[in-house]
């Protein structure tokens, strides 16, 4: 039921370009010019973090403030490699709307380049990871979370279209990332940690529900002439349950659950900006 779900919705937005040329699938998979790269001899540049928990940090320890910042969120990183001069105006639980009208707004002029994360809060993506994760892909409160993402990511074009031009009239000669969000799943791997057939399904909804949110926002991203840089593709094998999780954990010692730790900011979202660059 929910893959027809993700198909019609493809179909009837701008994402359906992406899907009948196999990106929304390439969105998970590692850029041509994926390798760790770090700018030097550049003139320092004056770099901003915007967006929602996943650009605050949230998840890599140490949070302070209302917004859930952390030292070691990607920002911290890719200032370090680049010699940029960083402000991280980024806060948890933002939606598209309040990072254009709380956020842009503090930027500074010169601003060079700008990245951020944003999206999930306005599609409700963490009440779709509880309802399906706690339930089932079955159950009424999975299938309406996830009906109500997928409205919402219909209206998602506009609100970044409305990002854009305030980003453009706030730092005229800023370079702009969106930069995406990773798969939170490792399906192969939940059976053997009890989880059930049907949570299990649910898992696999929601993975596609983050690719198609990734395909949404990179192609309104490339439409208002700014750039997308995927992670899922560099999140691979370290999701939810893995040997080697980059993400946190529900009951773990961190309360920002299913957000990167600080191994997620530093080898995922770090390393893919610093390729993309």
């Amino acid at each position: 039921m929910h893959s027809t779900l993700l198909r019609n919705f493809a179909a009837r937005t701008g994402a359906a370009a992406l899907v009948s040329l196999g990106l929304i699938a390439g969105f998970a998979g590692v850029p041509a010019n994926a390798a760790t790269a770090t700018i030097v001899g550049a003139p320092p540049i004056t770099y901003t973090v915007l967006g929602d928990s996943y650009s605050a940090g949230s998840g890599g320890g140490g949070e302070v403030g209302a917004c859930g910042q952390s030292p070691n969120g990607y920002g911290n990183d890719v200032a370090a490699a680049t010699g940029a001069t960083l402000t991280n105006l980024a806060c948890a639980g933002f939606t598209t709307d309040q990072v254009r009208t709380l956020e842009v707004p503090l930027m500074a002029a010169d601003t060079k380049l700008v990245t951020l994360t944003v999206g999930g809060n306005d599609v409700g993506w963490t009440t779709a990871v509880t309802a399906c994760l706690q339930t089932s892909s079955t159950s009424p409160a999975c299938k309406s979370a996830v009906s109500n993402a997928l409205y919402q990511m219909t209206q998602l074009p506009k609100r970044i279209t409305a990002l854009m031009k305030a980003i453009k009239a706030k730092a005229p000669g800023a370079r702009v990332l969106f930069l995406g969000y990773p798969r939170l799943f490792e399906p192969a791997n939940m059976a053997a940690a009890g989880f059930t057939a049907d949570q299990i399904s649910g898992a696999k909804t929601l993975n596609g529900a983050a690719d198609l949110l990734n395909g949404v926002i990179a192609f309104s991203a490339v439409s208002n002439r700014a750039a997308f840089v995927p992670v899922a593709w560099i999140f691979s094998g370290h999701g939810f349950p893995s040997a080697s999780p980059w993400l946190n954990y529900p009951g773990g010692p961190n309360p920002y659950t299913f957000h990167p730790n600080a191994t997620g900011y530093q080898s995922g979202y770090a390393v893919a900006v610093q390729a993309f660059l």
